[in-house]
């Protein structure tokens, strides 16, 4: 069986369990008495003889609590009470589903997420919304009502009776037999318009539902609103109240005439009176994804007709779902085979081929592709949006000139062809080494050496075992060509220019951004072998994605190093080098840290590993440490691999003596040692850039010496990956400090100051241009891919269809569970967790794989902990419980091994660990049965994350996922939900959204569930960045007043804030203000009138230190931010930041006696 049909499969054991009916067992005779013989024979499940349910344990208003609807006015009271039946007097062995390393993980999360758990949010609770069970629910829609139209509505359900049953002699058990209900009201338009409202009941003893239609004139037509209402009187309380209650309800709504069935128009927007021209972009591409209709305490659902911006049916949803479609970057020819460009022929490998070919096909079908939309622009159908049309095409024509001049500028240009083969030779071989597979280690005791298995060998790069490897992709190369001459020419036209890749999670944006670095890099090296130093910086915002991209750059690095030595005489005698830029808390500052880190491990033999390379990045050896076992007479320090003491710090090598960077690894993560060797590539995070006020020694990163000259060029490229993360607070820190970093990256040593490239890159979205000019200060701006007509196909990013039907392949299918009759969005969780969980059980080891890891998003530890707690006791108990139900055998149950836990609070060596678990996939020899043995490395069964899997966890094998509760910002929802279906071509996502029924932005999301995942990239929110507020500059301007001084001034100034650097105040002025204008002029005057403030405060205060410890009498220019402080300090010294992020200060407690001073104050005036 697929595992599409599979994924369909689960969605209905969900549906089941949430909503119902539940059909399971075989048929019965239910008329006359019902008696049972033995317990056995009453335990197992029945269906009635026409196919209807029967409800044996719980009664419906406990069983479902999804798409029912109450009689009107009903409160809830706490939660129903659960009936004892047949099933509950049969004796239950002792089933454990929960094994022990599955608790005690359990615990061990709960505890790190109590304590860091974030405080409540303030989304809207509505209180009285959860007060009142739910007794209606309706739909409205737009619809043209001429005189001879009909409204017809249809109504479909359960009612469920009870019947009594009887085991042996016991007391009668109350079962219930579901009797569907099912019935169709019309409504005549002309009375609907004279009365605008109109009801009809239809009665299903005890039952009473009301048909009820609004109608409101809306320009030439009308808005209806159409509802389904329990009108029946009395309390649910008790054997009764299950008949009073509709079960599994839907509505349906359709307008016809004799000469058509669509009547149904797209639902009014609300009414606005100009677009931007964002909007008006947004408006062209998603032109054809309408919203027909909106739900009232349900989803909305609707039916197209074909051909027509119409429906045919208006559909209420109470467990709605959504497919958004599947991109592809592959692009085809008409015989079929994809258009891919080989990096082999750019490289120069291939005898008497450059590869110029491939790129001028790739440029040409581009180019044909625009015209063919320039045409279809030209249509009426594309009239209201002319002038956005217009505008995508001319940034499409833009491109596509860009990418010739590029290979053209190859063309003429020797140095830069030459630049150009290395850097595909390089990624080639990268990619090539990336996907080999950690090497194992083995210690053999015969010569007391470690041996590496599979033995070395060097990589095959023109035959490669994957296929995939080695082949840029259209949009890739079309980037390189894009972007080659501006990145390393600083005189070029589009050197300001900020390049910004906006492709979806997992299309291949490192890899594009990856080429350009090498490129650059070679370029300078063949230039000037001599010019050497930090040529690109390369930022991320969190810690997880950073390591991990160190990891993969680390590979291109060593590969751009193998081709230097080769070609020494071209390229210098300085290796092409990486280095790593983080925190304390996560890499090593200093040598003696590094070296008592190293101690540590050595000593212990496990722990935190501060190194961060766990596997040689040429030849996939494994570094950190040996897992395996040592005879008692080896050293310990032989148990660490790859990690040795040289010249006072700690280096790495290949622990391999037969690869050939045994001697040295040109990877560097001690920040000493990056400043000293000043790598070619540095990677950190945005935070690490507020250490510029703290260290004069990070002045070597860009070019310049102790004396504040410049003596090698600034760093050329700046890629800031995932822009959409810089926003907000953080962003806003990043755009004042990014003002002083463009100017340490400037070259003014001639006439005209060459600034660096920018680069940046994202999934996600909205106010690029605005964003780009608040962090950047730069008016151009290219978004590649640029869009086409339509959001389905920009040329280079296209929905994947299938080539013979044209119809779209599987896309991630999302899922809405809206639960109010469960009162909490806990037991919600509870009953959704263990239906996924059990799902996959019918498939075999192989098919479970897609949906046997249940990956869980939270938006904060607090609710993460909350839900820890279901695992423990609750979701095993329901899974009991569905085995019941089910009549499964024991061994046909889910068991809970493994949980695992993706969070911020992780430790930097645990995650790679966190991740490789997930990698483990389901088979035969580790799936539990009765007869196997305790498995050592199971499959992880439930994953807790939080925001950290926003970005860097790519695991193919994953592909089920259940968010609890709507995200903050669509951004992190589409990033997060991204992580599962990557391979969608063969597995396909599913996620399982579950909405807070006493929440007022859940509960919208659910009503417009449809409308919001059909636009789901456009309804990415603008992001906020704003460098120069007043609370901005308050808090960091005299920080990078600091920094500046720091980095440029010459060694007394380095040494003491005084004498008063004027000359560098005065720059740093002159710098700032022309761009605090052209940004954001409305706050120049208050941040002059700070800027003046500071210096004044600089000047007059005479502080001799920048910094000192506590302990010391002088009171400094600055102190850290957020560090507990003398009540001097605090108010003579700057509190200056060390991070981007807001940092709460911290508070020392003591003793106090003066309350008894006070009292007696108070008792003396009395």
């Amino acid at each position: 069986m697929s595992h599409i049909k599979n994924r369909e499969m689960i969605v209905e054991t969900l549906r089941e369990e949430l909503v119902g009916p539940s059909l399971r067992g075989k048929p019965r005779n239910f008329a006359g008495n019902v008696h049972f013989n033995s317990s056995e024979e009453a335990y197992q499940p029945y269906q009635q003889e026409n196919g209807e349910e029967v409800v044996q344990r719980d009664p419906p208003i406990v069983r479902y609590g999804v798409g029912v609807l109450y009689p009107i006015g009903e409160a809830f009271e706490g939660e129903p009470e659960q009936e004892a039946d047949a099933e509950a007097t049969q004796e239950e062995p002792a089933i454990r589903l929960v094994d022990d390393t599955f608790k005690k993980e359990l615990e061990k999360a709960k505890e790190h997420a109590e304590r860091e758990g974030e405080p409540d949010d303030d989304d809207l609770e509505l209180p009285t919304y959860n007060t009142l069970k739910p007794s209606s629910m309706g739909v409205s829609f737009l619809a043209e009502l001429p005189t001879d139209a009909v409204l017809t509505v249809t109504v479909l359900g359960g009612q469920y009776r009870p019947k009594e049953v009887t085991v042996m002699d016991r007391e009668p058990y109350v079962w219930w037999l579901r009797k569907p209900i099912s019935f169709e009201v019309g409504f005549n338009v002309e009375q609907l318009k004279v009365n605008s409202k109109v009801a009809k009941v239809f009665d299903a003893e005890p039952l009473k539902l009301s048909v009820e239609v609004f109608i409101r004139p809306h320009q030439s037509h009308h808005l209806v609103t159409v509802t389904l209402i329990n009108r029946t009187k009395g309390a649910t309380s008790g054997r009764a109240g299950n008949e009073m209650c509709l079960f599994q309800s839907e509505l349906r709504a359709t307008v016809t005439t004799p000469k058509s069935n669509a009547h149904i128009l797209p639902y009014p927007s609300s009414p606005q009176t100009a677009f931007d021209e964002e909007e008006e972009s947004l408006a062209l591409l998603y032109r054809k994804r309408q919203t027909f209709a909106v739900g009232h305490g349900c989803a909305a659902d609707w039916e197209v007709s074909s051909g027509q911006a119409r429906a045919i049916l208006i559909r209420s949803a109470s467990l709605p779902a959504y497919e958004t479609p599947s991109i592809t970057p592959d692009i085809e020819r008409e015989n079929g085979i994809r258009l891919e460009v080989p990096m082999a022929l750019l490289a120069g490998l291939v005898e008497k081929q450059d590869g110029f070919g491939a790129l001028e096909e790739v440029i040409d079908r581009y180019e044909r592709w625009i015209n063919e939309r320039t045409q279809e622009a030209a249509t009426p159908e594309l009239f209201p949006y002319h002038k956005a049309a217009v505008h995508h095409l001319a940034d499409c024509r833009s491109a596509a000139k860009r990418m010739r001049d590029g290979l053209d500028y190859l063309k003429r240009t020797p140095v830069a062809k030459k630049a150009f083969q290395l850097a595909n030779h390089a990624v080639l071989i990268q990619q090539v080494q990336s996907k080999r597979t950690l090497r194992e280690a083995r210690f053999d005791r015969s010569n007391n050496r470690y041996k590496f298995l599979p033995p070395y060998a060097l990589p095959e790069i023109l035959n490669p075992e994957n296929p995939n490897v080695g082949r840029w992709r259209a949009f890739q190369i079309a980037f390189l060509l894009m972007s080659l001459q501006s990145s390393v020419e600083g005189s070029h036209p589009d050197r300001k220019r900020v390049e910004l890749i906006w492709f979806p999670t997992g299309g291949g944006k490192t890899e594009a951004y990856l080429g350009l670095v090498a490129f650059a890099m070679f370029m300078r090296r063949l230039e000037n072998p001599k010019d050497t130093g930090v040529h690109t910086l390369m930022r991320y915002t969190l810690r997880l994605l950073t390591a991990q991209q160190f990891q993969r750059a680390s590979a291109l690095t060593s590969a751009m190093e193998h081709l230097r030595q080769m070609r020494a005489s071209e390229l210098g005698e300085t290796p092409f080098s990486i280095g790593i830029w983080l925190g304390g808390a996560t890499t090593p500052n200093h040598r003696k840290a590094a070296d008592h880190a190293l101690k540590e491990l050595e000593r212990l033999g496990r722990g935190e590993n501060p190194f961060i390379l766990s596997r040689c990045p040429w030849c996939a050896a494994p570094m950190g440490i040996y897992e395996g076992s040592l005879p008692k007479s080896i050293p310990r320090a032989l148990k660490i691999l790859g990690y040795k003491r040289a010249e006072g710090t700690v280096r790495f090598h290949c622990p391999d003596r037969q690869c050939e960077f045994h001697s040295g690894l040109p990877v560097y993560v001690i920040d000493e040692d990056i400043y000293e060797v000043k790598p070619s590539l540095v990677i950190g995070t945005v935070d690490k850039f507020a250490v510029l006020a703290w260290k004069p020694e990070a002045r070597t990163l860009f070019g310049i010496n102790r004396l504040g000259k410049r003596e090698t060029s600034p760093p050329g490229l700046i890629i800031q990956d995932e822009l959409h993360l810089i926003s907000g607070p953080l962003g806003s820190m990043v755009g004042l400090y990014e003002a002083l970093i463009e100017e340490l990256c400037t070259d003014r040593r001639s006439e005209t100051a060459t600034a660096p490239k920018i680069i940046c890159s994202t999934a996600t979205i909205r106010s690029f241009r605005h964003q780009i000019k608040a962090l950047y200060n730069r008016e151009d701006v290219t978004l590649f891919p640029p869009p086409g007509l339509e959001e389905g196909d920009s040329f280079f990013a296209r929905h994947a269809r299938d080539k013979r039907t044209g119809e779209l392949l599987p896309g991630r299918r999302y899922v809405g569970v809206f639960a109010p009759g469960l009162r909490s969005i806990e037991t919600a969780q509870e009953r959704a967790f263990a239906a996924l969980l059990q799902a996959p059980m019918p498939f075999s080891p192989e098919e479970r794989d897609p949906w046997w890891t249940l990956m869980l998003f939270f938006g904060s530890l607090r609710e993460l902990g909350t839900s820890l707690s279901l695992f423990q006791s609750r979701v095993p108990d329901y899974l009991k419980a569905i085995r019941q139900r089910w009549g499964l055998d024991y061994y046909e149950m889910r068991r809970l091994r493994r949980p695992e836990e993706l969070t911020g609070r992780l430790r930097n060596d645990e995650v790679p660990k966190a991740l490789a678990k997930l990698e483990i996939a389901c088979n035969a020899d580790n799936m539990w049965s009765p007869e196997s043995k305790p498995v050592s490395s199971p499959p992880v069964d439930v994953c807790l994350t939080s925001s950290i899997i926003e970005v860097g966890v790519d695991v193919d094998r994953l592909s089920l996922m259940a968010v609890v509760r709507q995200p903050k910002t669509t951004s992190q929802y589409i990033q997060v939900t991204g992580r599962i279906g990557r391979k969608w071509w063969e597995r396909p996502g599913l996620v399982v959204t579950l909405y807070n029924p006493k929440n007022a932005r859940d509960i919208s999301h659910f009503e417009h569930f449809r409308s919001y995942h059909e636009k789901l990239y456009a309804q990415v929110e603008p992001t906020s960045v704003t460098p120069f507020s007043p609370s901005v500059s308050d808090r960091a301007l005299h920080g990078v007043m600091a920094a500046y001084a720091m980095q440029m001034g010459n060694e007394a100034i380095q040494e003491s804030p005084q004498p008063y650097p004027y000359e560098l105040v005065g720059q740093l002025q002159t710098i700032l203000m022309p761009r605090v204008r052209s940004v954001d002029p409305r706050e120049a005057n208050y941040f002059e009138e700070v800027f003046n403030r500071r210096a004044r405060e600089w000047q007059t205060r005479e502080r001799t230190k920048w910094y000192t410890n506590n302990q010391s009498e002088d009171i400094p220019l600055m102190v850290r931010a957020g560090e507990f402080v003398s009540s001097e300090r605090e108010r003579l010294s700057w509190k200056t930041p060390t991070s981007m992020r807001n940092v709460d200060a911290e508070c020392q407690a003591h003793i106090t006696m003066h309350y008894l001073a006070d009292n007696e104050s108070e008792d003396s005036h009395a």
